[in-house]
């Protein structure tokens, strides 16, 4: 019982520090299914709900697990991800019965997907990319990755010479880009950028 109450205390005290330090300190609370995904996946009303209520609920599972974590002291990321995927696992289980193995299969792959890979795939969806543009827009997006990989090995320890390289590189992604999006995708990819590098704050 002491221990749900220190945990409870410890997950209120977390959001009130959001609020003064901001996303990357910690994620603001369980978030509903990103619409474009429940689009992408066909989910009717039912399937909607009942599985949406389930991805908050491993969510906050989530949010416990890392606060027990840092409640114990020093936080060891190798064994935070292996929590994390059990707790994958464990609402992949929850979800199985209520969807279809075609919608389940789609919806287990997004939910295996690293947090940024699923950033990027919720991004492509808003995009809604046609296939001439999907082709060119993953050409462009794979090789400024690679250059991003090869600037941290040439620069690391410097970070300022890093971030000069980087910029210039985003610059340029962005220029190739918009040749091949429209305003309004472009205005959707900015956007996108600009909510990363706020959470990332």
């Amino acid at each position: 019982m002491n221990r749900y109450i220190t945990t409870l205390l410890i997950l209120m005290l977390s959001i009130t520090v959001y609020g003064q330090r901001g996303p990357r300190f910690f994620m603001k609370g369980p978030q509903e299914l990103p619409s474009e995904l429940v689009e992408e996946l066909q989910f009717d009303d039912t399937e909607k709900k009942k599985v949406n209520k389930a991805f908050m609920k491993f969510q906050e599972d989530v949010m416990t697990m890392i606060m027990l974590a840092r409640e114990e002291g020093e936080v060891d990321r190798d064994e935070m991800k292996k929590e994390s995927d059990k707790l994958k696992l464990k609402h992949l289980e929850k979800v199985k019965d209520l969807l279809d193995d075609q919608k389940y299969e789609q919806y287990k792959t997004f939910v295996l997907m690293e947090m940024r890979e699923q950033q990027q795939y919720i991004l492509e969806l808003k995009l809604k990319l046609t296939p001439d543009q999907k082709d060119k827009y993953d050409a462009i997006t794979t090789s400024s990755k690679a250059t991003f990989t090869q600037l941290r090995e040439q620069f690391e320890g410097d970070r300022e010479g890093m971030r000069e390289a980087m910029q210039k590189v985003q610059k340029q992604q962005m220029m190739m880009l918009s040749s091949v999006l429209t305003e309004e995708q472009m205005s959707i990819y900015k956007e996108s950028m600009q909510q990363r590098r706020g959470r990332r704050q």
